[in-house]
């Protein structure tokens, strides 16, 4: 380990430190970077280890089938059919655009499940974007009423992951 420190050249440690303080102002709990063989992870705490699996068992229902819907300019257009959500629940949407994860690591349980209980500062899922696991906080207490993504599953910015009825 301490030769492959030896090789660093002062700027490429400069550049680590000024990775290592974005880290620590941002919201995100660990950065991990690879370029070739090198590979560094830095975290504000525990890092979690994980691989993501090539698949697994779904969190929750498949997504609903698409419905073709006329636009003002007269094109049809699919989109996902949707229940409206439950009078009184509030939904976790993506923060991000990526691959949304809800277990820390294969063969771990799911941070949440429906009827969870959940605080602001709970973690409920994962969101991976090119090699980098975002962790997602509730930002709500209550309980989790509905999971709407599946494990593994690519998901938008500012689609619903989790309906939650406050407490």
């Amino acid at each position: 380990m301490s030769d492959g420190l030896n090789a660093l050249k002062d700027e490429d440690i400069r550049k680590l430190v000024r990775l290592i303080e974005s880290l620590e102002s941002s919201t995100f709990d660990y950065l991990q970077l690879q370029v070739g063989d090198v590979k560094v992870t830095i975290g504000k705490g525990a890092v979690p280890s994980y691989a993501p699996p090539p698949a697994l068992a779904p969190v929750a229902a498949a997504p609903p089938p698409l419905q073709t819907q006329t636009t003002p300019s007269g094109k049809r257009a699919a989109t996902a059919a949707r229940a409206p959500a439950p009078a009184g629940t509030i939904e976790i949407k993506a923060q991000i655009m990526g691959m949304f994860y809800a277990q820390p690591e294969p063969g771990a349980p799911p941070f949440v499940l429906i009827g969870a209980e959940v605080k602001e500062d709970t973690t409920v899922c994962l969101i991976e974007v090119m090699k980098t696991f975002n962790a997602m906080t509730a930002g709500v207490k209550g309980v989790i009423t509905e999971i709407c993504a599946e494990n593994a599953q690519l998901v938008e910015y500012g689609q619903v992951l989790f309906r939650v009825r406050p407490s």
